[in-house]
């Protein structure tokens, strides 16, 4: 099995990974064996988020790709678009198999409904939901 750049990540997690994004590699979109691909860690100097959701962390790559971003190197910003453009259930099943838990929602202690009244229906022009037109 090809080394990755990823530390944490357990060998049974890095299987469930590469069966998450069906053996497909996300830069150049070729199926590879599982064996084949790769783990890419991307570094996160740059965006906070990528501290609180592990998944936006990784690409799953194969070892051409993999040398292509090292070498060239793919810009952050380039390597943080191809996270962005996974589908919803891929996205789903990469936060499950890094054990992401997204903060629970809390509501404001303070609900002031004629300021929410504004905000919603103030940017609105006038006759549009107001005046039921």
């Amino acid at each position: 099995m090809p080394e990755n750049d990823c530390t944490g990540i357990t060998p049974v997690q890095e299987q469930k990974l590469k069966i998450a994004v069906e053996n497909t590699c996300e830069l150049c979109h070729d199926y590879h064996p599982e064996s084949f691909l790769e783990i890419h860690l991307i570094s996160r100097r740059l965006y906070k988020e990528m501290k609180r959701d592990p998944s936006t962390r990784i690409l799953i790559v194969c070892p051409f790709c993999h040398n292509h971003i090292h070498d060239l190197p793919v810009s952050i910003g380039k390597q943080r678009a191809i996270i962005k453009g996974r589908s919803f259930f891929i996205r789903r099943d990469l936060r499950r198999i890094m054990g992401y838990q997204p903060k629970p929602y809390q509501a404001p202690d303070d609900i002031n409904l004629y300021v929410i009244y504004e905000e919603y229906f103030g940017r609105c022009p006038p006759g549009s939901y107001r005046m039921g037109g």
